[in-house]
């Protein structure tokens, strides 16, 4: 009951969150190149944390802040003349918003015992009960089993590795877990185990599937 409702309460404040930063985005100034402070940091801090840009956000509106904006523009059907307006920075601020939800979630039930067969925090997770339910309390659904998870969504080359994205091991797959940056993962591992957190290079990763956002490309 306490995991359920910490999660409900992280939904709620993401709601929040979308709420006001959308109010502020829409009463920003236009970012484009030559601008520079803090929202152009913050700008590229989400472009890096979505992939989009490699690079520092060091405040300074530059010809790569502007290349990666254009990228995510023309990724997300908008217009993609390299100017942050609202629309951009609500649906970038959206996405960023839905990434932390997946992650925070994921990390409230860190402890729980393995459940073969559990899709609940009520019953415990088995590996793709916990993807498919963190997934799910985000608004996204996805298949039961660890297999099927592993071919839907959309595939993602490793050199695209983002937060949020499903990895998936073995072959055949029958481990999955939720990447977190960083070069670690959160996944409910087996029986006599727990949620937990993982490095990524000590396991046989064979899959990574996206379903949020798209491929930066």
């Amino acid at each position: 009951m306490k995991r359920t409702k910490r999660a409900l309460a992280l939904l709620c404040l993401a709601l929040a969150l979308t709420l006001l930063m959308g109010t502020a985005y829409a009463a920003s100034p236009l970012l484009r190149r030559g601008s520079r402070g803090a929202d152009v940091k913050q700008l590229q801090g989400n472009l890096i944390y979505l992939g989009y840009l490699n690079d520092v956000a060091d405040g300074i509106f530059g010809a790569k802040t502007e290349a990666a904006v254009r990228r995510y523009q023309s990724r997300n059907g908008l217009a993609a003349d390299g100017i942050v307006g609202a629309q951009t920075r609500a649906k970038l601020t959206k996405e960023v918003l839905l990434l932390n939800q997946i992650l925070d979630t994921a990390r409230s039930y860190l402890g729980l015992a393995y459940q073969s067969g559990g899709t609940s925090p009520q019953t415990g997770f088995d590996c793709s009960g916990f993807t498919q339910y963190v997934f799910a309390r985000a608004g996204i659904s996805i298949p039961r089993v660890s297999r099927d998870q592993a071919s839907a969504g959309v595939a993602v080359p490793y050199s695209q590795l983002r937060p949020g994205d499903l990895v998936c091991f073995n072959s055949p797959v029958s481990h999955v877990g939720i990447y977190l940056g960083g070069g670690k993962f959160i996944h409910s591992p087996k029986p006599g185990d727990r949620v937990k957190i993982t490095e990524l290079k000590y396991m046989d990763l064979t899959a990574i599937r996206r379903f949020t956002g798209v491929l930066v490309g």
